[in-house]
C-alpha cells in the first residue's frame, strides 16, 4: 500500500523518509548482540548484518523504515510482551537513524552504547515489575497514527490481564458509544466475524487515544455510515495494513474461519471505522 513520505534533508540536501513518531519512543541502539537476539527472538529471517543491508539499500531509495520492516519476517513478528516489541523498535529505528547519519556498517556491528549498562538495568526493572508503557497519551503531533503506535497497541493490549482489558472496553464502549453500537449491529456479520469487527474497532479506538488524547473525540454514526473505505489507506496508511493483516489472521483461523464474502465485508466496515476514527480527531 502506498504511504505518504514526511521527509527531512540532511546535510548533503537529500531526502530521508521517517515516520511521524511518538516522541516518547526511544530510538536507541544498543549494540548488535542485543539486537542480534531481538531480531532472532521476534522470528525475523535476516541478522544484524542482513538488517543494515536492508535499511541502507531502502535509505538509497528513499524508502520509510515501515516500508522495510515487514519485509524482515515472513510471518508477523511475535514478542514476549509489550517491553519485547517497545525494545526491538527502538533498536530498529536506532540503526536507522545512525545509517540516515552516514555510520558505517561496521561501525554499526561494532557499536558499544556509551550507556549500556544503564539501558540494561532500565529495562531489567521494567521487566520486573511488568509495566512497560506505551509513550505518553496524546503525545502524537498531527493525525496520522505513527508504525509504532499500531505495533504496540496491540501488544500492550494482548499482554493485559483480563480485567484489565474488560475495564478498557467497557470505558471505550461509553466513550465511544455510537462506534460500539455500530460495530456491533453492523448487516450481514455473524458469529466470528462479527466479534472481529467490534474487537478491531475497539483496538483502532485504543491506538487513536494513546497516540491523540483528547484531541480524539467521539465518532458519530453519520460519519460511520458517509465514510469512503478506500480513503483509509491515504488517511492512515500503518493502521490500514494492521487492519488487512488482522483479517488475515481471521481469515486463517482453523476454529473459527471467516470465509471470503463475511470477510470482505468485515473489512469495508473496519475502513469505514478507520475513516470515520480519524474525522473525528482534531487536527
Amino acid at each position: 500500500m502506498a504511504r505518504g513520505k514526511q521527509g527531512q534533508k540532511d546535510g548533503a540536501g537529500r531526502e530521508r523518509g521517517e515516520v511521524a513518531e511518538a516522541p516518547s519512543l526511544g530510538r536507541v541502539y544498543e549494540g548488535p548482540e542485543l539486537l542480534g537476539k531481538l531480531l532472532e527472538k521476534a522470528g525475523a529471517t535476516v541478522d544484524v548484518a542482513g538488517l543494515v543491508e536492508r535499511f541502507r539499500a531502502a535509505i538509497a531509495k528513499d524508502q520509510l523504515p515501515p516500508e522495510v520492516i515487514p519485509g524482515l519476517f515472513e510471518k508477523e513478528p511475535r514478542f514476549g510482551g509489550p517491553g519485547d516489541a517497545m525494545r526491538f523498535y527502538s533498536n530498529l529505528f536506532g540503526v536507522w537513524d545512525l545509517l540516515v547519519f552516514g555510520a558505517s556498517t561496521e561501525e554499526i556491528l561494532t557499536w558499544v552504547p556509551a550507556e549500556h549498562g544503564a539501558h540494561e538495568e532500565a529495562h531489567e526493572e521494567e521487566a520486573a515489575a511488568g509495566e512497560v508503557e506505551l509513550p505518553p497519551r496524546g503525545s502524537v503531533a498531527g493525525i496520522e497514527l505513527p508504525y509504532e503506535i499500531t505495533e504496540v497497541t496491540w501488544q500492550v493490549l494482548a499482554d493485559m490481564q483480563p480485567r484489565e482489558r474488560t475495564r478498557r472496553q467497557d470505558r471505550y464502549a461509553n466513550m465511544q458509544s455510537e462506534l460500539a453500537e455500530w460495530a456491533r449491529t453492523v448487516d450481514g456479520l455473524d458469529g466470528a466475524a462479527q466479534e472481529t469487527l467490534e474487537y478491531l474497532c475497539f483496538e483502532l479506538a485504543e491506538m487513536f487515544d494513546n497516540a491523540f488524547g483528547d484531541r480524539f473525540g467521539a465518532v458519530r454514526l453519520r460519519d460511520l455510515l458517509n465514510a469512503e473505505p478506500a480513503a483509509a489507506d491515504k488517511v492512515q496508511p500503518y493502521a490500514a495494513d494492521y487492519v488487512a493483516e488482522s483479517l488475515e489472521e481471521a481469515e486463517e483461523d482453523e476454529e473459527e474461519p471467516i470465509g471470503p464474502d463475511e470477510l470482505k465485508l468485515l473489512e469495508r466496515y473496519a475502513r469505514q471505522a478507520l475513516v470515520a476514527m480519524t474525522a473525528a480527531t482534531k487536527g
